[in-house]
């Protein structure tokens, strides 16, 4: 059963309180959690002074930590003093495979919480007559709104933007990841859920928690100071591998258009290709790791339902008269095509992640779709909503087909420790004796300097610094091998929403600040660094993210809901076009109403030369 707070949660640990962590070990591992985002984290600044909360003051949360009566409520604090940072990339893992899964999907439509999909294996239509588009009313006697602000410290993933946490804690209502929530453990064998039918009646259900994995209910006996044999699996990559099990093709939920549907069978081997791909091109020389992971900047990809993190296909039905192009073959990177808008040609292309497979293959698709959408369409309509992001040097390289004039590149100011002194100043010695690529050499020399400078000044951070190129000022354009630009030339429409995130997010703002594309939508997450998995804890074994950087833009935003910025961080991108895409119009025709905004939008930039 749901239980309905955390306290109510931790109370039932009364009777399993042999090998809980002492007192004195609880406060060492908070203040080594604490520590570390001190250190490490780069927006502190901008949480204190507009997001309201002070990581440096660990006061009130150490005597809560004194205070607490297990492991797990200790746990739990843990949890919710990162989620209190309010970063889309700043996560507290506990080290558990367990899971909880009621086999339903939700979202939210119209502020209100509505089934998207029912798993008919677990839950037979004879027992389960629950509709897709029916409403979500309690879980065990809760109200669907009360339980979600109890879930939003576990709404991992998506912490930097309001809508984005509500919709991520609606989904952990049927989905429960201990790793990340660790109260979850502690559910029982079923839940009990009251559903508002079509017909508007209402009934009430018993729906089994499906468990896998083992939970973790204690840290267990600590056997000493020495953790050297203890190899800690990456967070992120472990929170992935148990995002795997959920096996969301068995759902009976939404699809976008038959086409859609009749096509996606012709997909099952692409994951094979994908994989396989990515190994091959994964080996880089070992001084290119680091710059890597620098360049890296998105989500776990925690949101696994019909509306998750880098689903392939969009979220819409296409227009009717739409012309597929990619998206059908077990190597297409993109969904894409084109379609008739009065008397105009419109391109579709829809980049699903920052992540490709092979980026090569990638910018190849990405190259070939804007020559024939250059000779063939008026206007191109871009679709990055739940782009969970990725690499920021790929993202850059699209940017590159899109601009065809110079433009400014990805820049992000970094946190400075003596840790990144001797971290660059490593590498670099490293890069120069394998005789790595100039401008690895040169990146790697400018950080060690930018750092050495703002320790040396005081300063809690660098200025802005180039990620791919030697300077992120004046980007140039992609050219043939004659020297010809081959950028996209004509108006250009970005669609986003609150799970557009990280990179994704960036793709989007180099567009905006460049006055290069319309931006129509929702305001984005708000995830605006590169974050970096740490050991976080030494007795309860647990891990986090941190933020060590901060993305800077060209201009400054100024938006309704932040004061003016010249960052990402949980301001996102703003849309031009402010629009919705989760109404229940949207719901019941599969976002008619929402296509038939942005061609719009995008006909009117074509019709005034945009």
């Amino acid at each position: 059963m749901l239980l309905r707070n955390a306290a109510v949660f931790l109370l039932c640990l009364a009777p399993a309180c042999f090998g809980q962590l002492t007192t004195d070990q609880k406060v060492s591992d908070f203040l080594q959690l604490a520590g570390l985002y001190a250190k490490n984290y780069a927006p502190y600044e901008w949480k204190r002074d507009v997001m309201g909360f002070d990581l440096y003051d660990v006061k009130p949360w150490v005597a809560k930590v004194k205070n607490s009566k297990s492991d797990i409520e200790f746990l739990d604090l843990c949890v919710r003093y990162v989620a209190s940072l309010q970063d889309s990339h700043d996560e507290f893992y506990i080290p558990s495979d367990f899971i909880a899964d009621m086999r339903i999907l939700v979202d939210i439509y119209d502020g209100k919480v509505l089934i998207e999909g029912v798993d008919r294996t677990a839950l037979p239509r004879r027992l389960f007559p629950i509709d897709v588009g029916s409403e979500l009313v309690s879980v065990d006697g809760v109200p669907v709104d009360d339980l979600i602000q109890q879930l939003i410290p576990y709404a991992a993933d998506g912490s930097g933007n309001v809508i984005t946490r509500r919709r991520l804690a609606a989904d952990a209502m049927t989905y429960r990841l201990q790793t990340l929530m660790p109260p979850a453990g502690l559910i029982g064998d079923s839940a009990v859920i009251v559903v508002r039918g079509l017909d508007g009646t209402e009934a009430t259900y018993t729906v089994p928690w499906v468990k896998s994995g083992t939970p973790m209910i204690t840290v267990g006996p600590v056997p000493g100071f020495d953790l050297s044999s203890y190899k800690r699996p990456d967070p992120v990559a472990a929170t992935r591998a148990l995002l795997s099990h959920r096996g969301i093709d068995q759902m009976e939920r939404r699809s976008t258009g038959s086409a859609l549907r009749a096509a996606v069978a012709g997909r099952g081997e692409r994951g094979l290709t994908r994989e396989k791909v990515r190994a091959e091109e994964e080996a880089v020389p070992d001084y290119m790791v680091p710059l890597k992971e620098l360049q890296t900047m998105e989500g776990i990809h925690t949101k696994v339902g019909s509306t998750g993190f880098a689903y392939f296909y969009p979220m819409f039905d296409p227009p009717a008269n739409f012309q597929y192009r990619l998206g059908f073959g077990s190597t297409d990177e993109f969904f894409s095509g084109t379609y008739k808008a009065g008397a105009y040609n419109i391109g579709f292309i829809r980049i699903p992640d920052m992540s490709p497979t092979n980026s090569t293959l990638a910018l190849t698709q990405f190259a070939s779709e804007m020559a024939y959408f250059n000779a063939n369409t008026d206007g191109l309509v871009i679709d990055v909503m739940n782009n969970g992001g990725g690499n920021l040097c790929y993202t850059q390289s699209l940017e590159q087909y899109l601009f065809p004039q110079p433009f400014r590149g990805v820049a992000y100011e970094m946190r400075a420790t003596q840790t990144w002194v001797n971290f660059f100043s490593t590498t670099l010695t490293a890069a120069k004796r394998a005789n790595a690529p100039q401008y690895a050499i040169e990146l790697y020399t400018a950080y060690l300097n930018e750092v050495k400078m703002a320790l040396s000044e005081n300063r809690g951070r660098t200025g802005s610094l180039p990620v791919c190129t030697l300077s992120f000022e004046n980007v140039q354009p992609a050219t043939d091998k004659t020297g010809a630009v081959v950028a996209y030339k004509k108006p250009i429409l970005v669609v986003t929403d609150e799970f557009t995130i990280s990179a994704g997010e960036a793709f989007t703002m180099m567009l905006q600040d460049g006055d290069r594309a319309t931006v129509y939508g929702m305001r984005t997450d708000g995830g605006g660094g590169n974050p970096g998995a740490y050991n976080a804890t030494t007795y309860s074994e647990s891990a986090t993210r941190v933020t060590r950087t901060f993305v800077t833009r060209s201009k400054l935003a100024v938006t309704p809901d932040f004061p003016p910025a010249n960052h990402m961080e949980n301001v996102g991108v703003y849309p031009d076009i402010l629009m919705d895409y989760m109404t229940k119009e949207n719901f019941d025709t599969f976002g008619g109403p929402f296509v038939d905004g942005f061609t719009a939008a995008i006909v009117d930039k074509i019709a005034k030369g945009q």
